[in-house]
């Protein structure tokens, strides 16, 4: 049969081959189709490959939508469940993350498609570069450093979620090339020592490379030359780090930013984003006009990470408390004491006056006092509370063109806690979480997607690593350093001495007694500064933090308790994975 069907062909081949004959009809070339040879050719078909590198960050997958509240939030305690009927969720907050769970899975996919279109986009780098003029050249090497830097920045996100903390534990794949069939497709996990000097050769590279991007809303060479800072920080080569912090300190041009730009910096506004202290954000658009840019599954210019974690509303026609989006987390209750606040819950102060219920007077005046006062009084809280947290009952947001009264994080008439929700109506504070939100609306009138940036590496991050590198050899610039931070926040002039600044690297922080940050201001600094931009897990991490993060959080959905194993410092590798890569060094995460 086989033999007949290849005469056939080949009678067919003859027959065109005749000289009458002008013209192959068996030539199967599309010439309108993209190819090696025809694309790219010029600097516009680079910028397109590029688009397709940056836009992975959008990816439901990632930072459009599973990042925060699915994994990194869980983990790091940032947020409770207000949905309490899904244990495979909950148990990423509890320390019982499951195989399988989609959860911490798609996170895998996504962020390996970054790396797998910045290497597309490099490969054509190269083809273009040899019919190039030669007036390109640095804008070549500007859109290669680019793809690198990406390409770093996608690599680091898998080893937050999929590798192990130790160099000498089990990383990630670290793949640089397009897989050009089934066999390269089977790589092993590097050590997790390799996958920091993969990102660093990236960075390293790409430092070089973007010399003259100047367009922050891309990465610029100090995105490169932060980002190697903080990489080296975490492979454990401290005086290397140091030397790239101090070149970002004194080089880079940066500045904190104000206080007041600092408390609008997270939710949306075009006028304080892209700021003087931002080395690389991840650039969010909501454009709820355009055809296929919401919410779904389909790719958008936003995120729609806030979804899970909208604030819940006071409607005043009926006195119920209603959701702004999935509202399925807020804040966890821990981190209001340990940003200081130590006043009683709502439930201990309301009252009936009139067949009326009202929160009392002395509770509201002592609550707008603490927010008029905030930073000023020695028992108030940490003012980030504020930039963080938004605070039932005193805090508003917009539905519908009109301003409503934040709720505490539950359904049911405000005054009330049904006793099937678990929770304790005088121990609790249901606060939701101010930073990514979408303030103006619910979160459907922009089709679930919100255009706050995502900060990669702030100059904020850049003072504190300084002062961890240097804080056993310059005590006293060390100890500046965090100041410098904490004087921010609390709206003193950075670089002047002020009456809030710590006076040791011991010295009591907001924290409770209790707590392994009360006498550790660089630590705490690093959790309060930058609470809710899904940073603390990476800290949690590498030093080893979980069991006293455990011990201080104690327990999530009303009162299921956090038990730590150190086997969920890494999260599962999807299942697939194994059905696909035959690679015997493709190994499973220890306890899955």
């Amino acid at each position: 049969m086989i033999k007949n069907i290849l005469a056939g062909w080949l009678f067919i081949l003859l027959m065109f081959s005749l000289p009458g004959c002008k013209q192959s009809f068996l030539e199967l070339e599309d010439k309108g189709a993209i190819s090696e040879n025809n694309f790219p050719t010029s600097l516009n078909h680079l910028d397109l490959l590029l688009v397709s590198v940056y836009g992975v960050q959008h990816e439901r997958g990632f930072l459009g939508y599973w990042w925060h509240g699915y994994s990194i939030y869980c983990l790091d305690h940032t947020i409770d469940m207000q949905w309490r009927n899904d244990d495979a969720w909950i148990g990423i907050s509890t320390g019982m993350a499951r195989l399988g769970d989609t959860k911490v899975q798609h996170q895998w996919r996504d962020i390996q498609k970054g790396i797998y279109f910045a290497n597309s986009t490099l490969e054509a780098i190269e083809r273009y570069r040899t019919i190039a003029p030669a007036t390109e050249k640095q804008a070549i090497d500007n859109r290669q450093g680019e793809a690198l830097f990406m390409r770093g920045f996608y690599l680091w996100h898998l080893e937050v979620l999929y590798g192990q903390p130790n160099l000498d534990g089990m990383g990630v794949p670290i793949i640089r090339s397009v897989p050009k069939d089934l066999a390269t497709m089977s790589v092993p996990r590097a050590s997790t020592r390799e996958t920091y000097e993969a990102m660093i050769d990236d960075f390293s590279k790409a430092a070089v490379l973007l010399e003259g991007q100047t367009n922050n809303h891309r990465a610029t060479k100090w995105s490169a030359i932060a980002a190697l800072a903080k990489t080296y920080l975490f492979a454990e080569k401290p005086d290397s780090a140091k030397i790239y912090l101090e070149a970002c300190i004194n080089n880079s041009g940066k500045s904190l930013v104000s206080l007041d730009s600092y408390k609008q910096m997270f939710n949306g506004d075009t006028k304080y984003e892209y700021n003087s202290e931002s080395f690389y954000e991840t650039g969010n658009r909501a454009h709820p006009e355009l055809t296929n840019n919401n919410g779904s599954t389909q790719q958008n210019t936003g995120s729609g990470v806030s979804q899970l974690y909208t604030p819940f509303y006071i409607d005043t026609k009926d006195d119920e408390r209603k959701a702004m989006g999935y509202s399925n987390e807020f804040m966890h209750d821990r981190n209001l004491t340990r940003f200081g606040y130590n006043d009683i819950p709502p439930f201990q102060a309301i009252e009936s006056v009139g067949g009326q219920w009202k929160l009392k007077d002395d509770y509201v005046a002592q609550q707008q006092e603490r927010r008029a006062q905030v930073g000023k009084q020695q028992d108030g809280p940490d003012p980030r509370l504020y930039v963080c947290g938004l605070q039932p009952f005193f805090d508003s947001v917009k539905v519908a063109g009109k301003y409503y009264k934040v709720a505490q994080a539950e359904f049911g008439k405000w005054y009330t806690i049904d006793a099937a929700t678990g929770l304790k109506p005088n121990e609790f504070y249901g606060w939701a979480l101010r930073k990514n939100q979408y303030l103006e609306g619910k979160l459907e009138e922009t089709r679930n997607i919100a255009g706050a940036n995502f900060y990669f590496i702030r100059l904020a991050d850049i003072y504190l690593m300084y002062a961890e590198v240097i804080k056993n050899s310059n005590p006293v610039l060390a100890l500046e350093y965090i100041n410098k931070v904490k004087r921010r926040a609390y709206g003193y002039d950075p670089g002047a001495i002020s009456p809030i600044d710590y006076k040791s690297l011991t010295d009591r922080t907001k924290a409770p007694l209790t707590d392994h940050l009360a006498n550790n201001p660089l630590l705490y600094e690093r959790w309060a500064e930058f609470f809710g931009e899904a940073k603390w897990w990476e800290d949690v991490r590498r030093l080893r933090l979980g069991p006293k993060e455990a011990s201080f959080y104690k327990t999530v959905a009303a009162g299921r308790a956090i038990v730590w194993r150190d086997e969920h410092y890494a999260m599962p590798l999807p299942s697939l994975e194994f059905e696909t890569n035959s690679n015997p060094g493709m190994k499973q995460n220890p306890g899955y």
